[in-house]
């Protein structure tokens, strides 16, 4: 048997055991730490390159299993995908941002795009917005656009210091929004940890671009339809809905989990809770992701 034979064998065999235990509930698997783990292919595929088509020794089927033993251990005891964008540097650059609230502003749109940090937006404020940023290279700029009873609010990471040292790194934005006005939401990230709990808010489109992603959201009964969509590579994507709403969920999902807590699948790819067609309020949700883990929750 060749090396790349046993390779891709206990490839597929150790994901499509993955993937099962995730959906019996056994093990929580975080797919984001998995795909940080990516290189390991190329190792292999190495491995089988300069081997060829010889029978493997016994010692390198040892290599094998080690670094499977390897990327199980670095996923659920060491927890990368938790730790990654927590380095504190003596030289990271800290801003703050704030804008106003004005009485008059009826609806308010807010973009963040940035490359892979971590993201929070879990408090409210009595001002429009409000930000702080913690970054160990570049430096994120705030625009604001301001048109009758609308405003918008762009929050962009731009730049690289050339002091940044390669693998130690922190991209820390933590947001504040107001809860009077009506929202719009677009995120797009690079490889992110996003905690979002948007429940106290009047959210009516929430719109999440990002690659591989640790993905929280926690949305709100504020509105009579709220729409949400999510785009992402190898994700966990954790969904929290109120059992007030009624709630719709399309997934696009490859190689995916998914645990649909309070859901009933009525179509392919497609769920929906008990009281969508009765409910006075509704949330519509579409998930498109790659190998992913997907969980959808009531509360």
């Amino acid at each position: 048997m060749k090396v790349s034979t046993l390779f891709w064998g206990v490839l597929f065999l150790l994901i499509g055991g993955l993937i099962l235990l995730d959906n019996l509930g056994v093990l929580n698997v975080e797919w984001v730490a998995i795909w940080r783990l990516w290189p390991l292919i190329l190792i292999f595929w190495g491995l089988s390159l300069i081997i060829g088509k010889e029978r493997p020794k016994w010692y390198v089927v040892v290599l094998l299993i080690l670094l499977i033993i390897f990327m199980i251990i670095a996923v659920f005891v060491a927890e990368w995908y938790d730790r990654d964008y927590d380095y504190v540097l003596s030289e990271s650059n800290q801003q703050s941002f704030v804008e106003p609230y004005s009485g008059a502003v009826e609806r308010a749109s807010f973009a963040l795009s940035s490359g892979a940090g971590k993201f929070l937006l879990q408090d409210t404020t009595n001002q429009l917005f409000d930000a702080s940023t913690q970054v160990s290279f570049g430096k994120y700029s705030l625009t604001t656009d301001r048109s009758g009873d609308s405003e918008s609010l762009s929050l962009r990471f731009k730049g690289r210091s050339t002091r940044w040292s390669f693998g130690r790194f922190r991209n820390h934005a933590e947001v504040r929004l107001n809860v009077h006005p009506i929202w719009d939401i677009d995120v797009e990230t690079g490889a992110a940890s996003l905690d979002f709990d948007l429940s106290p808010y009047k959210v009516d489109h929430v719109k999440i671009d990002a690659g591989a992603s640790s993905l929280k959201l926690r949305l709100g009964d504020r509105m009579s339809e709220g729409h949400v969509r999510v785009r992402a590579g190898a994700s966990s994507i954790e969904i929290e809905v109120p059992e007030t709403v009624g709630c719709e969920v399309r997934a696009e999902t490859k190689l995916s989990s998914r645990r649909m807590r309070g859901f009933e699948k009525v179509g392919d790819d497609r769920y929906q809770t008990s009281n969508f067609e009765s409910a006075a309020k509704r949330i519509s949700v579409e998930i498109d992701a790659g190998i992913s883990s997907v969980r959808m929750l009531r509360y």
